[in-house]
Parts: structure tokens; sequence; C-alpha cells
């Protein structure tokens, strides 16, 4: 932790704004005894006073015992999070199948399309491979065939090829999908290094069909995850 703390700058600010949150509790509880100490000195004032040395060890106890209880849940809290934190993690936390009808709806589905809605994923396979010619559609269909048998070199490399396809024609068909799916992917096979960056361009832009759900997504895990992936 200490080493992302220092070369990674998003982990450094959620760091920063939980030394925040510790100054503001212990604020607080200093408040709180500054409260207290005033009510003693009126109580003093009219005769009721409680002798100083012992309100000022009160005191001290009582601030070491707040510093305490905040440094062990937050020691706590912080080796919960690295140790329950991964690759594999995220991707069961955010992924989702992919529904074709309610994405990429067609009036007249063919085969695989038919396939791909029953959940048949080895007759998507079949049908993908026995295509004399194959589109963006097929190529994408297929990789999220690979993905649901949990397959995923085979689906990042279909959802690649959408990608080239898209990058050499200059169209966008089934981009966003393969973009997504292909994160998903590489989390999925503890590729962390490959997915930050499509995760990243997806939050950048507001019109990527996938923007909200990657925006849910922690700077911090995907972090941790990345520096556990090399462990």
């Amino acid at each position: 932790m200490d080493q992302l703390i220092l070369t990674d700058p998003a982990t450094a600010q959620e760091w920063q704004y939980l030394r925040l949150a510790v100054d503001a509790v212990q604020e607080a509880g200093l408040f709180e005894q500054v409260e207290s100490v005033k009510a003693i000195w009126k109580a003093q004032q009219s005769g009721e006073a409680k002798p100083p040395g012992a309100l000022i060890r009160t005191m001290y106890r009582n601030v070491l015992r707040v510093a305490a209880c905040i440094l062990v849940l937050a020691g706590g809290a912080a080796v919960f999070k690295y140790s329950t934190t991964s690759s594999t993690g995220l991707y069961n936390k955010y992924y989702t199948s992919y529904t074709l009808n309610a994405n990429r709806g067609v009036a007249a589905p063919n085969a695989m399309e038919e396939a791909y809605n029953n959940k048949n994923w080895a007759a998507v396979i079949m049908l993908f491979n026995a295509a004399p010619e194959k589109n963006n559609k097929l190529y994408f269909l297929a990789g999220m065939a690979d993905m649901e048998l949990k397959r995923y070199d085979e689906a990042v490399g279909k959802f690649e090829q959408v990608l080239a396809a898209n990058l050499q024609s200059g169209e966008d068909y089934f981009q966003d999908e393969a973009e997504y799916y292909l994160a998903m992917s590489c989390l999925a096979r503890n590729d962390v290094n490959e997915a930050i960056p499509l995760l990243e361009k997806i939050k950048a832009n507001k019109n990527h069909l996938f923007h909200e759900t990657v925006s849910k997504m922690s700077s911090l895990d995907l972090r941790i995850a990345q520096y556990r992936s090399h462990k």
C-alpha cells in the first residue's frame, strides 16, 4: 500500500481523503473535550469543580482512546480492502450478460442470433465457425459466447478483431460493446494492465454505451488489482 500511495495519484488522493476523515473525527473529539472543559470551568466558578490535574489526565486518556480506535479501524479497513480486491472479483461484480434484442434489435434474427438469444453458446460458436463471411456482429456474438463458456482468451481475440475492423474501415459497428467486454475479458484472465486503458477510455466518454457502468468502478480497486496481479 505504501508503494501504491507513492506511485499512483488516484490511490494517493483516496488516502488523503481517508486522512482528512480521520482528522475530522479527531477534531470533533477534541471539540467535545473543549466543551467538557468549558462546562467544568463553569462548575468551578460555582465551587463544584474537579481538580485540574484529574481533568487533564481524563482528557488525555480519552483523546488517546479515540486516536487508537481510529487507527485500528482505518488500518483494518485498508488490510481488508487489499485482501479482498482482485481482478476476478471486479469481473464478477461488474460483468453482465449482453442481451442482443435490448441493445441491437433485429427484425428477423438469423440462426446464430436465435442460438445466442436461447443461450446455446456451443451452437453460436459452431455457427460462427461455419459462416462463410464474418462481420463485426458475428465476431462479437461469438466472443460473448466464449465469455459465457469462460474461454476468455478466445473472447479477447474476437473482440480485438471487431476493434481492428473498425479501425481499418473508420466505422464503429459494435465498437462500444467490443471495448467494454474486451476489458471485462482481460479482468477475467487477470490481465489488468490491458483492461485499465480501455476502462479509462470508456469512463472519459460520456456518450459510450457503458460509461455509466464503468463510472461506478473504483479507481483504487483497479489499482489494487493491478498491483496484486504482479505479485
